[in-house]
């Protein structure tokens, strides 16, 4: 009898869910054949010193490109084609990853639909889109060093090694792998996640924008940061330790909550052969390479420097150096999968990347 009403129960749940699923396609459809517009908007920063109207000249000449070359916004049908120019290059430069003036270029597709027989379109995060990053090459492609900062109530006398030791770690990465070259100076890595990957356009006849790095250097630079935090860490144990005896609080008799982080990084450095010390340095999070996460065995992801002298610096700053985007082509089976996925949406963004002539996207770069 229980059966038979938990039965009952979960037959009304399928039908009341079928029918609000009918009522919601019957008031909610996509219009994938209503012609839609391209419009462009400009909201460029107004930054001092900045030739702003040089620069906007030269993101709308790519906007204009990218229009001419891909059919799928030059006349968009489904949506509407929103271009947007923002900046991030006000900021002063102050790394050597720094020199071109940084804004984005962004593509957005504002789907069109109907809602209870009202026309609506979509807007901000309900629309689909993409962004170029102009001038910031290691945006998408890298993973930045880093470790905790000084805290206010650490030692004051090491507030200053610590940041030095830091500053000097941050200075190295991990990069993404090329898995493509479409053509000289437009160049595909490896990401993870929804994407196929990441653009890179730059100008072949310059630099890499990397420097390999070998396991000593990186482990070196490692060391120096942990021997400082150790000894941060030391003196905040030793005072924790200090406050439980004056409670008559003892929880560590044997001391095993002492620091030792640095004792274990530095075994891992000393376990290195002179051979593999010379060897490129890898960087990756399995046990096997241990606490440090560095090993010579090709394991994760190339550590690198990055080199400043990728940057052609006879250019004027409002030269367009690098582009960087994250890139989206789907199979004919994708488009088709993500229709009904999406309640009848189609997949527009996928759509503009198929049209989009990626071999040819070096004539966007400046070059002298």
């Amino acid at each position: 009898m229980k059966g038979i009403i938990i039965s009952k129960y979960l037959i009304l749940a399928i039908v009341l869910l079928l029918l609000t699923f009918i009522s919601f396609a019957q008031s909610f459809q996509y219009q994938p054949d209503k012609p839609g517009k391209f419009i462009f908007d400009n909201r460029l920063d107004k930054c001092t010193g900045v030739d702003v109207p040089t620069l906007q000249n030269k993101l709308s000449s790519i906007v204009e490109w990218v229009r001419r070359n891909d059919s799928v916004i030059d006349r968009p049908k489904g949506f509407d084609a929103m271009v947007l120019l923002s900046g991030l290059y006000c900021d002063k430069i102050k790394r050597q990853e720094d020199f071109g003036m940084r804004s984005i270029i962004g593509f957005s597709f504002f789907h069109f639909y109907l809602e209870k027989g009202v026309p609506c379109r979509a807007t901000g995060n309900t629309a689909h889109g993409t962004e170029i990053f102009v001038n910031s090459p290691i945006y998408y492609i890298s993973t930045q060093f880093d470790e905790a900062e000084f805290k206010t109530d650490d030692p004051p006398h090491l507030k200053q090694p610590l940041e030095k030791a830091r500053k000097n770690l941050r200075n190295y990465y991990t990069t993404a792998p090329v898995i493509k070259e479409f053509a000289p100076g437009v160049r595909l890595y490896e990401e993870g996640g929804w994407f196929k990957g990441t653009l890179l356009v730059f100008n072949p006849d310059r630099p890499e924008i990397w420097i390999p790095v070998t396991v000593e250097e990186i482990m070196e630079v490692k060391l120096a940061y942990y021997k400082v935090k150790h000894e941060i860490d030391s003196i905040n144990y030793e005072k924790m330790v200090a406050a439980w005896a004056k409670m008559n609080f003892n929880p560590d008799p044997d001391r095993k909550m002492r620091p030792r982080l640095y004792q274990a990084i530095k075994q891992e450095f000393e376990n290195f052969t002179a051979e593999e010390l010379n060897l490129p340095a890898w960087s990756c999070t399995s046990e096997e390479c241990g606490i440090s996460t560095i090993n010579s065995r090709g394991e994760g992801r190339a550590v690198v420097k990055f080199n400043p002298d990728c940057w052609d610096r006879s250019l004027p700053v409002t030269a367009i150096q690098y582009l960087s985007w994250q890139y989206r082509p789907e199979t004919e089976e994708e488009l088709e999968k993500f229709i009904p996925r999406n309640g009848g949406l189609t997949d527009f963004g996928g759509l503009f990347f198929n049209n989009l002539p990626v071999e040819k996207l070096g004539v966007l770069i400046d070059k002298k």
